[in-house]
């Protein structure tokens, strides 16, 4: 959420009406799907003293916040889907000049929060259905897998869409795609992992019917996999670490700013331990292209967390090419214990020897079963080596 202060004179406001439309298809396991990008939103920004206006959509009036003036995200397909844009700041980026893995999380993580807000189950801070509120319950983050095809740069516009669906009787999944606005070009996927734990047992629990039918509200009508490929690295299992580790960082220490609404340790937090066991020359010959981590135990401040990282010989990178990858596994845990606190995989791409073409909306309108259309990543994108 953003709080914004402003002063200035007081000046007369005339009605403003934004519409962005960029109509194209897209097809999942045989499911066709369209959307519009942009807000095709009408409203009217009000006077200085006013501190609300009001928002009309889809045949529906309703009260507007400052906060929700300023966030560019917008509900289409009867609200199954969200879509929301954002600039890449300075402070985002890092010596790559390209935002880094950590703001592409802290990202995906917004979206998923602001979602909520605009299906208006905010109250007490969180974004928590009325339903699940009612009975002690809550969303925690099981797994997350992120893959970066190309990282923006400082100053581009993504956008981020993202939709929901059930995923058993304790969990719901949330898919997403990452967009460069100015382009159109798709340079990242990821798919979350939500499981329902009641906040006072702190144990999980099964959805209720009850439950089920108020979340299923927002939800796809139809199955839509952001990974629809066969064997893709999004349902890998993480193997254990075997010790003693190749790399490590021990002794990372919680900031007082890594701390979340719940007092714990923000989950965004967790990606940057993960590559701190990194070594240094990696780092500044590789960049992440796809990530994946499993929360098992909250973290909170006072705590000491240790950075384990060793080499997975069994390379199956997203590229056939696999030549100046790297691959991972990493494991957190509590300094001084064999206690986990999460597991992880990283695959890296070195920077000299791959180059990426531009994957653009047409690419995603071929259906798996498309003859044309290969079972893996190349359905969606395409890569070009280039060696210089």
């Amino acid at each position: 959420m953003f709080c914004v202060h402003a002063a200035a004179a007081s000046i007369k406001l005339v009605p403003a009406q934004c519409h962005q439309h960029h109509n194209f298809s897209s097809a999942w396991k045989g499911v066709n799907c369209t959307a519009t990008v942009g807000r095709p939103t009408s409203y009217s920004v009000p006077h200085q003293q006013n501190d609300h206006a009001t928002m009309t959509g889809s045949g529906v009036t309703s009260e507007m916040t400052l906060c929700e003036k300023m966030t560019f995200g917008s509900f289409e397909n009867d609200k199954t889907v969200y879509k929301e844009s954002f600039i890449i700041r300075s402070s985002q980026v890092g010596v790559n000049k390209t935002a880094t893995v950590e703001t592409i999380a802290s990202l995906l993580q917004e979206t998923a929060c602001n979602r909520g807000i605009c299906l208006g189950w905010l109250a007490d801070g969180f974004p928590i259905p009325p339903t699940m509120r009612k009975h002690g319950l809550t969303w925690v983050t099981s797994r997350v897998h992120i893959e970066m095809y190309k990282y923006p740069a400082w100053g581009d516009v993504v956008e981020i869409e993202l939709w929901s669906e059930p995923d058993g009787r304790i969990a719901t999944r949330l898919d997403s795609i990452i967009r460069n606005l100015s382009t159109g070009e798709v340079i990242g996927r990821s798919t979350r992992k939500l499981l329902m734990m009641n906040k006072d047992t702190r144990k999980l629990q099964k959805i209720t019917r009850e439950v089920r039918d108020e979340i299923l509200a927002p939800c796809t009508n139809s199955p839509r996999y952001v990974f629809a490929e066969e064997n893709n690295q999004s349902l890998k299992k993480i193997s254990k670490l075997n010790k003693p580790a190749d790399y490590s960082h021990l002794g990372l220490k919680p900031r007082r700013a890594d701390l979340d609404m719940n007092n714990h340790v923000n989950n965004v937090t967790y990606y940057s331990w993960l590559l701190q066991g990194i070594p240094q020359d990696i780092v500044d010959t590789h960049e992440v292209e796809a990530i994946t981590i499993e929360y098992r135990q909250e973290c909170q401040y006072g705590d000491s967390i240790d950075s384990l990282v060793s080499t997975e010989v069994d390379i199956e990178s997203l590229n056939p090419i696999s030549e100046g990858r790297l691959q991972f596994l990493h494991l957190l845990q509590f300094s001084g214990t064999d206690h986990e606190t999460n597991r992880g995989r990283t695959v890296w791409r070195n920077l000299q020897k791959q180059k990426m073409q531009k994957c653009t909306i047409d690419d995603l309108k071929k259906p798996p079963s498309s003859p044309s259309a290969a079972p893996h990543i190349f359905q969606f994108f395409k890569l070009k080596q280039e060696r210089r």
